[in-house]
């Protein structure tokens, strides 16, 4: 165990890019969005004054491929959310920890587009009224790292993601190990590289939580990860969406760099929130 490492911090702030690498031992640093993780820091996958992720390795998404992923502008911050009713926006807590419920008057949300400046035919934008990030989310761990946004309008002629069905006895939830994966988003290329303009896709395959833990010692139930050689999600990719089957099972949290041959990406398990998601929902 090493007793120190290297945490990568991407900052994307009004399109100026930049790179900024701090060693830290067991002190938790005052960074927005950083993650205490098993070699003991890990970058988030969030593209702001924080962070910011885009796709390794990946090709790019058909138009209407993706219509559900959402660009979320969060005043300078980038990253990635899924449409899962007319309204709400899935996505990643730390994308808006640290933020006010003021601030959403500077957020905007893009669906339904392949450019992420929305310059796509049938693209839909909007705003944003408030947020709910989970009561129980660990900002050193990035355990429970999903939240909820409400638009400020409806969006009707968009499809929505669909998530998992909820478990019963005679169908438990499955682990998705071994099944291939689709992550997407307009993160970087690269750790450390520039964000994509259009939107990229890549697939990956989901490693069995125990594997996984081999790699990050601080990884729970509630994550599921995911890796191919060269393909990953990286800054500006966070709170975007990983499909199994058509199936939103993952929401894009934290990593070690990017596409590292022995770090997977690790995701928020959808199956561990399902009900969260339907309470607070309703509630906004």
């Amino acid at each position: 165990m090493l007793s120190y490492s290297m945490m990568r911090i991407a900052y994307l702030t009004l399109g100026l890019f930049f790179l900024v690498e701090c060693v830290f031992s067991h002190v938790l640093p005052e960074i927005e969005n950083s993650n205490n993780v098993e070699i003991d820091w890990q970058s988030l996958r969030e593209g702001d004054e924080g962070d910011n992720d885009q796709i390794v390795g990946g090709t790019a998404a058909a138009a209407g491929e993706i219509p559900y992923q959402a660009a979320l502008i969060l005043g300078n911050s980038l990253c990635g959310g899924t449409l899962i009713a007319p309204s709400i926006i899935l996505t990643a807590a730390h994308c808006l920890s640290g933020k006010t419920q003021t601030s959403v008057s500077t957020f905007t949300v893009r669906v339904n587009t392949l450019a992420l400046n929305g310059a796509t035919t049938g693209s839909v934008s909007r705003g944003v009224t408030k947020f709910v990030i989970h009561p129980s989310y660990v900002s050193t761990t990035n355990d429970n790292d999903i939240a909820l946004m409400k638009l400020d309008s409806p969006i009707t002629n968009v499809k929505l993601a669909t998530l998992p069905a909820v478990a019963t006895s005679c169908s438990p939830a499955s682990t998705y190990a071994g099944q291939s994966a689709l992550i997407s988003g307009w993160g970087t290329t690269s750790s450390g590289g520039s964000i994509s303009q259009t939107l990229l896709k890549a697939t990956v395959n989901v490693l069995d939580n125990t594997a996984c833990k081999l790699q990050y010692s601080t990884l729970t139930n509630n994550m599921i990860c995911a890796a191919a050689p060269g393909k990953d999600t990286c800054q500006g990719d966070s709170g975007g969406p990983m499909m199994v089957g058509g199936v939103q099972v993952g929401i894009t949290s934290f990593g070690n760099g990017c596409a590292l041959p022995n770090f997977a990406g690790v995701y928020t398990r959808v199956t561990q929130y399902l009900s969260w998601i339907s309470s607070t929902s309703a509630s906004m």
